[in-house]
């Protein structure tokens, strides 16, 4: 196979420069006329091969963004099952008779109908009014390798809406969840809507993986990481495809216990990724030994003096640094071309940001 390629990529030289195959070689075309009839069959099947792949990308995206508009229709199409006060079974029973038996399911204590704290603000108010409405969409950005900006992975992320349609910003909404104690809850959502896009997106292309984000709050305490654990066990054998992640600053605050739920996560096959590292002193050994697989680093930390002044590593050297400890680093948060230019020389594998694609609401193809 080697050598036909090889005579494929001869024959196609030859074309371009405007020399004929019986000129190249003599006598070619009427002693061997079956070499030459591979030979550009070899060349159609390397060009059919280039547009075939530009075309597959295309409809990988078209097929994520119409799973995506599913994964959002699931709730209003589902019935409104009787359940426990204060808690929810986002699978309802009534649905698990005609239902797969292995269909996902995760009982998990109910957003929309927990006691509203005291002091319950504007923004924590409109988000739950979102929950309510089913007005949380989600959309997907692209993790890309590098130098080449192909497509590896896809991040999941939920952003709520208002009745107008306008996007409440994403960071502010996750800080009102947080503060009200809902944000395990509503990530335990999320959750159910990543795996079940994956599972159907599995029967079409193995090889695309997904970040799917979630409160430490869910390690923290044995009444959230319980649901959580089983559901997650249930479903390890889509672990190859899914990379659980959680903020690096949420994880350092975890004490043994909460570290330890991590690494069970881990054992059951899934990939773990921290986000929004800012710093370069990390204990990397540590990181690989709980489970962590993917690393990402903005891209700010290494044009900030502080944080370059504190490292305990050469930024140059960080890349090989996560490889010894099959470290996974991920360049984040990159906005501009000038600002990847010089960074080259980290020689990052991923990178993801505006760049390279901004989050994307899913619509239907």
């Amino acid at each position: 196979m080697p050598t036909l390629l090889t005579f494929a990529a001869l024959s196609l030289i030859a074309l371009v420069a405007g020399v004929s195959l019986t000129r190249l070689v003599p006598g070619l075309s009427a002693q061997h006329p079956g070499i030459l009839a591979l030979g550009l069959l070899m060349l159609f099947w390397a060009v059919r091969e280039i547009l075939l792949r530009r075309r597959v990308q295309k409809r990988l995206l078209a097929e994520i963004e119409e799973l995506a508009e599913e994964v959002l229709r699931l709730r209003d199409q589902e019935a409104v099952p009787t359940m426990v006060p204060g808690m929810i079974d986002v699978q309802p029973e009534a649905l698990a008779a005609r239902q797969p038996a292995n269909e996902p399911r995760l009982t998990v204590p109910d957003p929309l109908r927990a006691p509203a704290p005291a002091d319950d603000g504007t923004l924590l108010e409109a988000v739950r009014d979102a929950l309510n409405n089913n007005r949380v969409e989600l959309h997907v950005q692209p993790i890309v390798t590098l130098p080449q900006r192909k497509i590896r992975f896809f991040e999941l992320l939920a952003r709520p809406r208002d009745a107008d349609g306008k996007a409440y910003p994403a960071a502010a909404c996750l800080q009102a969840l947080d503060a009200a104690g809902l944000r395990a809850e509503f990530d335990a959502l999320m959750l159910l809507r990543g795996v079940q896009m994956v599972r159907k997106l599995e029967q079409r292309a193995k090889d695309v993986g997904f970040f799917l984000n979630l409160s430490p709050d869910m390690l923290a305490q044995i009444e959230t990481f319980n649901p959580l654990y089983d559901f997650l066990t249930r479903e390890r054998e889509h672990a190859a495809n899914i990379v659980l992640e959680f903020s690096y600053e949420g994880v350092r605050l975890l004490d043994r216990n909460g570290l330890y739920r991590l690494g069970q996560l881990s054992a059951l096959g899934f990939a773990l990724s921290l986000d929004g590292i800012d710093r370069l002193d990390l204990d990397f050994a540590a990181l690989a030994k709980t489970g962590v697989r993917f690393l990402k680093f903005n891209a700010g930390c290494f044009t900030d003096p502080a944080v370059i002044s504190r490292a305990t590593v050469d930024p140059a050297d960080l890349a090989e640094i996560c490889r010894r400890h099959d470290l996974m680093p991920v360049l984040a948060k990159v906005e501009k071309e000038n600002e990847l230019l010089k960074l080259a020389e980290l020689n990052f594998p991923f990178g993801q940001g505006l760049l390279f694609g901004p989050p994307k609401m899913a619509k239907a193809a």
